[in-house]
């Protein structure tokens, strides 16, 4: 019995957008991976987008990799993912410094951050 998608239709979709993600080939560095090309932009960006706050950042990318980043509009201000951290969150770049000075030595020399003077 032969299949109503046939070879002509699959070998188009390939590597196109709305088709068929392919795979690199073995003489690649990283083998039957899939091309970065062919990856949505929003996985291959550090940059994860603008958000009303801090909740709906966390809802969106409950996990993230080093040196990805926000905008929450509450605190306008940019959130990045910090692994450094006992329990790896999204921390906002400008901090005050009484939360600063609790941070390990190795968490304040990963950190990003913006030191805001405690008011």
């Amino acid at each position: 019995m032969a299949s109503s998608v046939s070879y002509e239709y699959i070998q188009a979709q390939k590597g196109v957008p709305g088709g068929f993600a392919t795979l690199t080939p073995s003489s690649d560095p990283n083998p039957g991976t899939i091309p970065i090309a062919q990856l949505p932009p929003n996985i291959t960006s550090p940059f994860k987008g603008q958000f009303a706050d801090e909740t709906t950042l966390e809802t969106e990318y409950p996990t993230a990799n080093l040196a990805d980043y926000a905008y929450c509009d509450d605190t306008s201000s940019f959130w990045y993912w910090n692994i450094a951290l006992t329990t790896p969150a999204w921390v906002n770049q400008e901090i005050p410094e009484a939360d600063y000075i609790v941070l390990s030595s190795y968490e304040q020399s990963v950190v990003p951050y913006i030191v805001t003077p405690a008011a």
